[in-house]
């Protein structure tokens, strides 16, 4: 229980520990009872300054780990509503509201009992309360198939359900994550922190030079409080429980909506937390010349993150899960001075101590002319000091070793055998959002179906003035052009969530989508199946910007 207790030090009393206090007491068949505008900011901005009296001690406190055992990692979850209000994971061993990181090697299975405890929405139509839930195993080449990684289908209130996902043993070692995903309530789920880290390990057999580093995982949150007014947690409740409406109840639903006025934009953006704690208050210790891994999972509903460190270089080392050297012909680590992270991405680097005090932000972030905005923040202050064991993970150094098995994701790509084009499209007032004109419906068959063993070119059109944010489940993909200029090839990794810019507002009134080309990767086996593809700026694909693609 130490780290809950270094957790409330660091966070302070609130009413939402009083109630996992009594939450922690009660058997999970008595949990269901609980609970009852716009404008972008300008990019390149200037990094935030150090507070002027910056905390001394260190209170950063990576999340527990369920490592895995004889090949399994093995956990319960339990969905509640804490305050009557914020949903939440409760996890079964009695750290309460902290969803643990999931620690495996490339060939093990994780094991997840998801238990939906939250109570049923009263009126689905007045929405405002999520009730079903479910989780997606972001990031993992697997199976999109139940009991796997299966985001289609949702638990209902009172229900649960257990997750088998087989992470292939050819899975790239790195950051990915899980996290709520039923339509139309995800970004209410997320905002408010049901979601945690997935490490696989074994980095350092790709990338020798972290042998033997710290490392560190950031959970970077753009948390939903009941003390902020957003733009993004009104649309969020407004969405709750669209997945049950169908038919002509459905249709006269996003009909309202579509007529609706552009809700207006948050008074001030929603704060960011790490590891569930104000990043204005984070402190973590780096000695002089010391280098940490530092791995960053942007967890966030819609916040883009351009982390930079005291202006210093970064070591780029993989993103989105997958080393870059993973990639043929791409190098094993880019020196970059900032590195973007979009909603849902992840950026490993490595960061060199400074002699003094130093500040992990986050750059201004241009969303477009109507995107939510993003401005310089504050992620964590980085001071010399060595740390204790009580606020590190320390990983055994592991000698470098090749794998038993070649990667596919090292072998190149063979030339795509089939194109689409995707467009990403909105309404006036920004309340229904849509691909190629449709907004998704659970009920729909699937918008594409590809053949297993294919590589295809995907080509992105973003006809709205604020960024979308592409994201799809099970594979990885490269992006090659945006619009017309060919990506570096130094910087031509794996991907699995990419930023689509703004269109372009011609002269003469008219307009032009941006276009970013990307190879898709269908060649592993196990993806067969329906899964999904959307915008990962959560309240975009809850609203409708999402749709199934069916890999045969």
């Amino acid at each position: 229980m130490s780290y809950l207790r270094e957790r409330r030090r660091a966070v302070g009393a609130s009413l939402k520990r009083v109630v996992l206090a009594v939450l922690l007491l009660l058997p999970p068949a008595l949990l269901a009872s609980c609970g009852g505008g716009g404008g972008s900011s300008s990019g390149g901005g200037p990094a935030p300054q150090l507070p002027t009296t910056p905390p001394v001690a260190l209170n950063f406190i990576e999340p527990p780990i369920v490592k895995s055992t004889s090949g399994v990692a093995s956990l319960s979850l339990s969905a509640v509503l804490a305050d009557g209000l914020i949903p939440s994971y409760v996890w079964a061993t009695g750290s309460g509201f902290v969803a643990p990181t999931i620690e495996v090697n490339p060939g093990d299975q994780i094991q997840l009992k998801l238990f939906n405890n939250l109570p049923p929405a009263a009126d689905r139509l007045a929405m405002g309360l999520p009730d079903e839930t479910n989780v997606h195993f972001h990031g993992l080449t697997t199976s999109p198939n139940a009991p796997g990684d299966d985001s289609i289908d949702v638990v209902e209130p009172g229900g649960a359900t257990t997750y088998n996902v087989l992470v292939s043993s050819d899975q790239p070692p790195g950051a990915y994550w899980y996290h709520a995903h039923p339509h139309g309530e995800s970004a209410y789920q997320v905002g408010y922190g049901m979601s945690g880290a997935i490490v696989i390990d074994g980095i350092e057999n790709e990338v020798p030079d972290v042998a033997g580093l710290r490392q560190q995982v950031l959970i970077v949150r753009q948390h939903f409080t009941t003390g902020v007014t957003s733009r993004q947690r009104s649309l969020a409740a407004r969405y709750c429980g669209l997945n049950r409406l169908h038919g002509a109840q459905r249709a006269a639903f996003l009909a309202t909506l579509a007529s609706e006025p552009r809700p207006e934009a948050a008074a001030a953006p929603v704060p960011l937390t790490v590891n569930g704690i104000d990043s204005t208050s984070v402190t973590m210790g780096i000695m002089p010349g010391e280098r940490q891994l530092f791995r960053v999972i942007n967890a966030s509903v819609g916040r883009y993150l351009d982390l930079s460190v005291g202006g210093e270089n970064l070591e780029l080392v993989s993103q989105d899960g997958v080393p870059l050297v993973d990639y043929s012909g791409s190098p094993a680590s880019l020196t970059v001075p900032d590195i973007v992270v979009p909603p849902s991405g992840r950026a490993e680097f490595v960061v060199t101590g400074q002699s003094g005090a130093a500040t992990l932000s986050t750059l201004a972030f241009d969303s477009g002319p109507v995107g939510d905005p993003d401005p310089a923040a504050v992620v964590a202050t980085l001071i010399n000091d060595h740390g204790t064991s009580s606020h590190w993970r320390v990983p055994f150094a592991r000698p470098h070793r090749p794998r038993l098995h070649p990667s596919a994701y090292r072998d190149p790509l063979p030339p795509p055998s089939v194109s689409h084009t995707i467009e990403f499209q909105e309404n006036s007032s920004q309340t229904v959002y849509m691909l190629n004109g449709q907004v998704y419906d659970p009920l729909a068959g699937p918008m594409i179906v590809s053949n297993s063993g294919t590589v295809e070119q995907w080509t992105l059109l973003n006809e709205t003035d604020e960024v979308h944010d592409f994201h799809i489940h099970q594979i990885h993909f490269v992006a090659t052009s945006v619009d017309g200029v060919p990506v570096p090839a130094a910087q031509q990794h794996w991907r699995d969530t990419y930023n689509l810019p703004p269109q372009t507002h011609n002269a003469d009134g008219s307009t032009t989508p941006s276009s970013t080309t990307v190879l898709m990767d269908f060649r592993d086996p196990v993806i067969r199946g329906t899964f999904l593809f959307h915008c990962h700026i959560i309240d975009h694909e809850d609203a409708g910007m999402m749709a199934k693609i069916q890999v045969i």
